[in-house]
C-alpha cells in the first residue's frame, strides 16, 4: 500500500523543514567560511578565479539566507500569526523576490564567468589570457551584478499578495525558481504573485527557459569540458607546465567541480519544468497533484545545493584551502599575524643596538687616539 494523500502532504512539508534546515545551516556556514578564506589568504586574493570565486560567495551566502529561509519557514513549519503577515506584506514580497531573483541569476552568471576564466587563462593566446587578470574579473563581476539589478527591476513593481485558485499555483510552482510561498488563510490560499501577464510570459518562455536553463548550461559544459582538455594538454606538455602554478591547478580542479554540480543540479528542475508545462491543463487526481507537490518540493530543494555546496568542494579538492580553513579554526592565522610584527620588531631593535654599539665603539677609539 503506498502513501496516502495525508502523507504526501506532510512530506512535503518535512522535506522542506529536515532538508531546508540542512542546506541552509552548512550552506551558510560554508559560504561565511569562503568568504572569509579568500579574504584572509594573499596569494588566494591574487587570483583572477578568487574574485569570481568570493562574489559568488557573497550572493550565495545572500540567497540562502533569504529564499531558502523563507521557504523553510512557510512551505516547511507553515508559519501562522505576525510573522505570516509580514512575509505576505506586499512590501515585503516585492522586496523579496526582487532580491532572490537578483541573487539567484547573478550568482549563477558569476560561475559562468569563472568557468570562462579559467578557459582563459589555460589558452595558448596572449590576447585571449590577458583577460584573465583580477581587473577585468573585478570589471566583469561588476557589469554582471548591474546588468541584474536593472533586469529584474520590475519584480518591484510587478508583485502583489494575491489569492490565487489552484490551476494559477501549478503555473506559479512552475514559473517561480527561486521563492515561492502560499499562506492558508480563512479567506483562501494567498500568495506573493506577478500582477503581470507581460512579465510572467517573460519569465516563462525566456528568462528561466533561456537565460537560467540553456545559456548557462552551455556556458558551463562548453568553457569547464574545454578547460579540462586544454589543462590535460598542458600537463602533457613539459614546457607549458610552468603555466600553471600549483594554487591556480586546485583553482582550476575546483572550478570544473563546481561548474559539474551546477550542470547536474539544475537538469532535474529543466526536466520538472518542461513536464509541468506540458501537463498543466491535463485533468489530475488530487493524490497526483499532492505526489507531483512532494516531487517538485524535492528538486526545488536540490537547486539549493549549488549554492550551499561550494566550501565543501573547495577542502575537498584544495590542500591550500584545507590549510587555510584549519588555521583559522585553529586561531593559527591570527597569531601569524601577531608573530610577523614582533619578528620585525626584534630584527629592528638588534639592528638598532648593533649600530649603537658600532657608534660607541668608534667614539672609544677616537678618544684613545686623542
Amino acid at each position: 500500500m503506498g502513501p496516502s494523500l495525508d502523507d504526501l502532504t506532510q512530506g512535503s512539508k518535512y522535506v522542506n523543514a529536515v532538508f531546508g534546515i540542512f542546506l541552509w545551516f552548512f550552506g551558510t556556514i560554508g559560504s561565511s567560511a569562503i568568504i572569509i578564506i579568500f579574504s584572509s589568504k594573499v596569494q588566494l586574493r591574487r587570483s583572477p578565479s578568487s574574485q569570481y570565486i568570493l562574489a559568488a560567495a557573497v550572493l550565495d551566502l545572500i540567497f540562502l539566507s533569504i529564499a531558502l529561509g523563507y521557504r523553510i519557514m512557510t512551505d516547511g513549519f507553515s508559519i501562522q500569526g505576525y510573522i505570516a503577515v509580514f512575509l505576505y506584506n506586499p512590501a515585503v514580497c516585492r522586496i523579496r523576490n526582487y532580491i532572490t531573483t537578483l541573487v539567484s541569476f547573478a550568482t549563477l552568471y558569476t560561475k559562468c564567468l569563472c568557468t570562462w576564466d579559467q578557459w582563459a587563462a589555460t589558452r595558448r593566446s596572449n590576447n585571449i589570457r590577458q583577460f584573465s587578470s583580477v581587473k577585468w574579473a573585478r570589471i566583469f563581476v561588476t557589469i554582471n551584478i548591474l546588468l541584474w539589478i536593472l533586469t529584474t527591476i520590475p519584480q518591484l513593481i510587478y508583485n502583489d499578495i494575491s489569492k490565487v485558485n489552484h490551476e494559477w499555483i501549478v503555473l506559479l510552482i512552475m514559473l517561480n525558481i527561486i521563492i515561492f510561498f502560499l499562506f492558508q488563510s480563512s479567506s483562501g490560499v494567498l500568495s506573493c504573485v506577478t500582477t503581470s501577464i507581460t512579465l510572467t510570459y517573460a519569465y516563462a518562455y525566456f528568462l528561466l527557459p533561456v537565460m537560467y536553463f540553456f545559456v548557462p548550461s552551455v556556458v558551463l559544459t562548453t568553457f569547464g569540458y574545454s578547460t579540462y582538455i586544454q589543462i590535460r594538454q598542458l600537463g602533457q606538455n613539459t614546457l607549458h607546465q610552468g603555466r600553471l602554478r600549483h594554487i591556480e591547478r586546485q583553482l582550476t580542479s575546483m572550478i570544473i567541480a563546481q561548474t559539474l554540480l551546477c550542470v547536474v543540479t539544475s537538469v532535474p528542475y529543466g526536466v520538472q519544468y518542461f513536464y509541468t508545462g506540458l501537463t498543466l491543463t491535463q485533468p489530475k487526481s488530487s493524490y497526483l497533484l499532492a505526489l507531483e507537490a512532494l516531487i517538485q518540493h524535492i528538486i526545488r530543494l536540490n537547486l539549493y545545493a549549488s549554492s550551499a555546496a561550494p566550501f565543501y568542494i573547495y577542502i575537498s579538492l584544495s590542500t591550500e584551502i584545507r590549510r587555510t580553513a584549519i588555521e583559522i579554526v585553529t586561531c593559527r592565522l591570527i597569531n601569524n599575524n601577531e608573530v610577523v610584527p614582533s619578528k620585525q620588531m626584534q630584527r629592528t631593535l638588534q639592528k638598532t643596538t648593533s649600530e649603537s654599539y658600532r657608534m660607541k665603539g668608534r667614539s672609544t677609539s677616537n678618544k684613545n687616539n686623542l
